[in-house]
């Protein structure tokens, strides 16, 4: 990636969580960036592209760091820690989750890209459920028939949860990220095993926190 393109795409990422994904037009990128619109318009043509270009950053980002190779087994712990880091990963996006539905509602090719991205996701979610009964943390076959309904609910907790926050006015946000956390590993309860059981209370109970902050 160019210098130009990286500095453009780091001075938008600013403003859109400063101001808003619509408090900010492509002409103060450009100024925030030292380059003339036109020069900006080389890189990214419209608005839209420049956004889609941040939405495909964080979904790398959060590839590289948190699923590099998903292991063929795992337990509650570690999907923990994986779901506190993403969310870590977010912050630095925090205007995404705030207005990406309305961006997306606007730009088909925001639509488009987000129903590809949720579609890998959701493949993700299914080889997560596998792994997590391999580790001998959830019973398979009364989870699976489930697999949808847990997709959804995690989805909602990932588009929320910033959103949540802030009309709560929690300003920890390393507190925050803990605590849904959370509330999405707790989802899984009802299907855990004994093993799962007790891994799950640990990590409720906040027993797990101390390297996680």
């Amino acid at each position: 990636m160019s210098d130009t393109r990286q500095r453009i795409l780091e001075q938008a990422r600013a403003l859109f969580n400063a101001e808003g994904l619509h408090g900010v037009g492509v002409r103060e990128v450009a100024r925030a960036a030292g380059i003339a619109p036109g020069n900006l318009g080389y890189h990214f043509p419209t608005k839209d592209d420049l956004v889609a270009a941040l939405v495909l950053e964080l979904h790398q980002r959060i590839e590289q760091e948190v699923f590099v190779a998903l292991p063929p087994s795992m337990s509650l712990l570690q999907l923990y820690r994986s779901a506190a880091s993403s969310m870590r990963g977010i912050l630095d996006y925090r205007f995404l989750p705030l207005s990406a539905g309305e961006a997306a509602r606007a730009s088909p090719r925001l639509r488009r890209l987000r129903a590809a991205l949720r579609e890998r996701r959701r493949e993700r979610h299914d080889l997560l459920l596998r792994a997590l009964a391999k580790g001998g943390h959830l019973e398979l076959r009364r989870v699976l028939p489930r697999s949808g309904w847990l997709f959804e609910q995690g989805e909602l907790i990932s588009s929320g949860w910033v959103a949540a926050a802030a009309l709560q006015g929690r300003t920890d946000d390393a507190a925050v990220i803990l605590h849904y956390a959370k509330v999405g590993v707790a989802l899984l309860d009802p299907w855990c095993t004994p093993k799962g059981t007790r891994e799950l209370h640990r990590i409720l109970s906040g027993a797990c926190d101390s390297r996680d902050r």
